[in-house]
């Protein structure tokens, strides 16, 4: 179970500390636990409250989100990529970003493609929140979600569709990767991609209740998938996120 410190302890400590959005399966903030955890790298944890204003946060880190990481003094980080260099500089020993060049190419590039602008995480977001967004009951916590990811029209009406195009990617990758004898998305060790997609799966099928243990009545939101996503969840997709999840996360999740 996670053990989440008053905001304040977390703010004042040194050393590694992570803020996590509390008690949902967030998939930015548990591929960076569980990549934490790969690394061996000790941190202390905070609770980032959904649909909440977390002043205290906001002034501290400059966003109300999760995850945020922050190392000793340094400033409080929240973009993706910055956490993950972060922790490659704290762990060099096992990197989850290969040090062969066109290996790290891709690794960013499918990294992005999971967890970055317009990238999976992105668009499941915006298709997750449509139908409450456009209901005339709105809850107003996930209204101000929405407005602080930009919800747009014109990306809503395109986030199906992208995706479908980087489920493809990935699944094309992985077959790829198994003509070549590898069960990971990238040469024949994990990577920091093989984090990501076992985390983002979560969007597009979220894991049992014995596995996920999230609130019932917030599994529906995570449960809200389409039928073209759910055409798109090839079984080699599928077989990865349990493996990676089974060898590299703790499960049951802890939310």
């Amino acid at each position: 179970m996670i053990n989440y410190e008053p905001l304040s302890t977390i703010i004042s400590a040194s050393g590694l500390r992570l803020i996590l959005v509390e008690g949902y399966p967030s998939p930015w903030g548990h591929a960076v636990k569980a990549m934490m955890e790969y690394k061996g790298l000790i941190y202390r944890t905070g609770a980032q409250k959904a649909g909440e204003d977390n002043v205290e946060l906001s002034n501290w880190s400059g966003v109300n989100s999760g995850p945020i990481v922050a190392w000793d003094s340094g400033a409080p980080l929240n973009r993706w990529n910055d956490i993950l260099f972060l922790l490659e500089r704290l762990s060099p020993e096992r990197n989850l970003v290969p040090k062969d060049g066109s290996l790290r190419v891709q690794c960013m590039g499918l990294s992005h493609e999971i967890c970055g602008e317009i990238g999976l995480g992105w668009n499941r977001r915006l298709s997750m929140f449509r139908p409450i967004v456009e209901s005339n009951e709105r809850p107003d916590g996930f209204v101000n979600m929405a407005n602080k990811w930009g919800y747009n029209q014109s990306d809503v009406e395109m986030a199906e569709k992208r995706s479908v195009i980087i489920l493809r990617t990935l699944a094309e990758q992985l077959k790829l990767q198994k003509t070549r004898n590898s069960g990971f998305f990238l040469g024949e060790s994990v990577t920091a991609v093989d984090f990501y997609w076992a985390a983002f799966s979560n969007l597009c099928e979220l894991m049992p209740q014995s596995r996920c243990p999230i609130s019932p009545e917030r599994r529906p939101l995570f449960e809200n998938v389409s039928e073209a996503i759910k055409q798109e969840l090839d079984p080699i997709l599928m077989e990865h996120r349990d493996r990676i999840m089974d060898d590299y996360f703790v499960v049951p999740m802890d939310l």
